[in-house]
């Protein structure tokens, strides 16, 4: 039997999944009953990273990606900080025209939190390339259901992110600029 993890934040893009493990291909989906918001503080970096909470009448993107039992422990390894729980498939809702795959479903949950902490922009870097690999409207998904904005800061040219994107993926750096720039009404804190 096959595991699937929903990627909703930087396990959305391939190359940072790559770096902690052996996944199949990733099919973008959307995940029924769950927020995501820039809720989950990492206090040792003062910075603020993206969660997911229950929520019935919400809805969040992310992907679905296939593991094995022995690359599933390098992934909950990285995400020692969060809990793994199963997810229904009835939950999720393929964004491509084929089956929903068999296996057993499960995210990775934060413990309920806030932050005030900023975001990096190396960390949002690393996701909307994920998204845009999927599509451009995929990562305006992203940017429109996602709450809890704050304050971003400019750590490119050092990163705070320790997966940050590689010289050649930083060729999608002014799509990405756009990509803000067109969303600034919807992430611009108050």
């Amino acid at each position: 039997m096959k595991h699937w993890i929903f990627g909703y934040g930087s396990l959305i893009c391939a190359d940072s999944r790559a770096r902690t493990g052996v996944t199949g291909e990733a099919l973008p989906v959307v995940l029924r009953g769950f927020e995501r918001s820039w809720s989950v503080p990492i206090a040792s970096a003062d910075l603020s990273v993206v969660g997911i909470q229950r929520q019935a009448d919400r809805r969040t993107g992310g992907v679905i990606f296939p593991l094995s039992d022995s690359e599933l422990r390098h992934f909950d390894a990285r995400e020692v900080e969060y809990e793994r729980v199963p997810l229904a498939r009835e939950q999720l809702e393929l964004l491509r025209e084929q089956p929903m795959p068999d296996g057993d479903f499960w995210v990775y949950l934060p413990q309920p939190s806030s932050s005030e902490h900023p975001i990096a922009q190396s960390y949002l870097d690393v996701i909307l390339h994920g998204c845009i690999q999927e599509s451009m409207d995929f990562a305006r998904h992203f940017l429109q259901h996602t709450s809890g904005w704050k304050q971003r800061i400019d750590d490119r040219a050092e990163p705070m992110y320790p997966r940050p994107l590689n010289p050649k993926q930083q060729v999608v750096l002014p799509l990405i600029d756009h990509l803000l720039e067109e969303a600034a009404p919807l992430i611009t804190p108050n």
